[in-house]
């Protein structure tokens, strides 16, 4: 059987984001073997069907691949003699193409990751494909989720107040403000924390959800009433199941806005410190009482 690579290696909310133009990917490839090169745990959410193999991409096998040696070696040889197409998510300085060339992949599709000029994200990968009939459901990331490992209780309000970037973050006591009212009002308050929230101190109050893995937790917020959260990988990640409020200061909602069936963008007129509690506050309410 001929196989195909994947390569994606970014942050999740940029893996996500790509979720419909690999979803089309295969659509285009249905008899091919496809394998993503990538982040074994990011790879776990795509939808069944749509990779039949991961290979992690920081791991030693693969690391001539991303030399700029003359010949990748025969190890390699031997692993990609059957593969003959490519979808790449890298950079046009990165040596990937031209290694995979040297493998003898004869298709290769290249786009860089990041849009040089103001579109939605989803809709610059899926350009890729421009004879593919888009609908809205196909814009939306299909997440693969595990089997829930907790029940959570109707009405849940799961927050995240962390980011990638400190910059992009609400302040804390914001978030603790608004964990609050929304407890005040009868909603069931959840934190979402993970590595990038190491050494915040959050004041009691609310439980927390620390570290779960990724397939769990997509589980765990597609059972949730409302997300609320910065610009994340977590925010694409509810976004895709559930609704979501998504808080925008220093980057650009034109461009990273999570896309999913119900999402509502604020965003920040300065600083995300100078956006109103109270804004954020009545976009959830919106939600909570449809």
């Amino acid at each position: 059987m001929q196989s195909s690579l994947v390569y994606h290696a970014g942050a999740l909310g940029d893996f996500i984001t790509t979720l419909p133009a690999m979803s089309a990917w295969r659509a285009f490839h249905p008899r091919e073997r496809i394998i993503l090169l990538g982040k074994a745990a990011y790879g776990d959410l795509a939808e069944r069907g749509v990779f039949n193999e991961v290979w992690e991409a920081g791991s030693l096998p693969f690391a001539p691949l991303f030399g700029a040696g003359p010949d990748p070696g025969t190890a390699l040889r031997d692993r990609f003699r059957s593969m003959r197409s490519a979808l790449l998510f890298c950079s046009p300085s990165s040596p990937l193409a031209t290694n995979l060339g040297l493998l003898g992949v004869a298709e290769i599709v290249r786009q860089d990751p990041f849009p040089a000029e103001k579109v939605p994200i989803v809709d610059y990968h899926l350009s890729l494909f421009s004879g593919l009939a888009k609908t809205a459901t196909d814009r939306i990331p299909h997440v693969r989720r595990s089997e829930p490992d907790i029940v959570v209780r109707p009405g849940t309000v799961a927050l995240h107040p962390g980011s990638g970037d400190r910059k992009k973050n609400w302040p804390l006591e914001k978030f603790e403000e608004l964990a609050g009212r929304l407890t005040s009002e009868g909603s069931d308050v959840r934190w979402v924390l993970g590595p990038a929230e190491d050494g915040f101190v959050l004041r009691g109050g609310s439980p927390a959800w620390r570290a779960v893995p990724l397939l769990h937790l997509a589980a765990r917020l597609s059972a949730c009433r409302l997300f609320v959260g910065n610009d994340s990988g977590i925010a694409h990640l509810a976004a895709a199941g559930c609704p979501a409020v998504t808080l925008f200061g220093a980057s650009d909602p034109d461009v990273w806005a999570p896309c999913g069936p119900q999402v509502k963008v604020i965003r920040a007129p300065g600083t995300l410190a100078s956006l109103s509690g109270e804004v954020v506050f009545a976009a959830c309410r919106d939600f909570l009482r449809r």
